[in-house]
């Protein structure tokens, strides 16, 4: 069961903007402020979306890792019982380890891992142009203060 479909009872909602994924102009600085604040609406809608895909990322790499590691713990346990006679662990978990539900335990959490990382980047990335835009429009608000 997926972190998401676990919160279904919670009215807990991740929805996704309505707008396109928002991409920063060459130059800020030459964009109208009404369109900037327009900007600024739309990157902060998309960062917050992102996050939220994040933590559920987060959630479900963590909920693979622990079935891999479970899976593997049953495993030792069966095969070490009181026959484990002459047998090092090391062996034992090499051979649990090639087993092919481990393999498939492993492959999907690897999936989930690198899916992580590609969400966590992107939310970085939003984060960066949200904080220039931000900039920006506070630059922008000082300079109409000092022009007043």
């Amino acid at each position: 069961m997926s972190a998401l479909d676990k919160f279904k009872d919670w009215n807990l909602t991740f929805n996704k903007p309505a707008i396109d994924q928002v991409h920063l102009p060459e130059d800020i600085t030459a964009i109208g402020s009404e369109e900037l604040g327009k900007l600024f609406t739309q990157l902060t809608s998309w960062t917050d979306y992102i996050a939220s895909q994040n933590a559920l990322a987060i959630l479900e790499e963590r909920a693979a890792l622990k079935a891999k590691e479970y899976k593997e713990n049953i495993m030792l346990v069966k095969r070490m019982g009181s026959q484990a006679k002459g047998e090092t662990v090391t062996i034992i978990k090499a051979e649990i380890a090639t087993n092919p539900d481990i393999v498939a335990l492993d492959n999907t959490y690897e999936e989930k891992y690198a899916y992580r990382k590609l969400v966590e980047m992107l939310l970085t990335n939003h984060e960066r142009d949200l904080s220039l835009v931000s900039r920006e429009i506070t630059r922008r608000s000082n300079d109409y203060r000092r022009n007043i």
